[in-house]
């Protein structure tokens, strides 16, 4: 199991995470990351916060920046979900 950081970012303001969490690879820490962008978008909303200006910058246990999600992703695998669904209702009433 590797470590990951899950450093919390909104705007120029960041929050390091000092403890991090176990993952079996990068992947898993990624859906991780994905899934706490969900959970914490209404809270921000609920708050006057944009979550479209927050991000989670993850990182190794050198931490060594990985990858960062964009809060935006989740709205926009929203509206692709959407789209795609659309779409499937349109072709199946040809």
């Amino acid at each position: 199991m590797a470590h990951y950081f899950f450093d919390f970012r909104e705007g120029s303001d960041c929050c390091a995470d000092a403890q991090g969490t176990e993952f079996a690879n990068v992947e898993q820490a990624y859906l991780e990351a994905f899934t706490g962008a969900q959970d914490m978008w209404s809270e921000l909303l609920r708050q006057r916060r944009d979550p479209r200006q927050c991000a989670f910058e993850v990182r190794n246990e050198q931490r060594d920046l990985l990858f960062v999600l964009m809060f935006q992703e989740v709205i926009e695998s929203c509206e692709n979900h959407k789209r795609a669904r659309v779409k499937r209702n349109v072709e199946e009433r040809r």
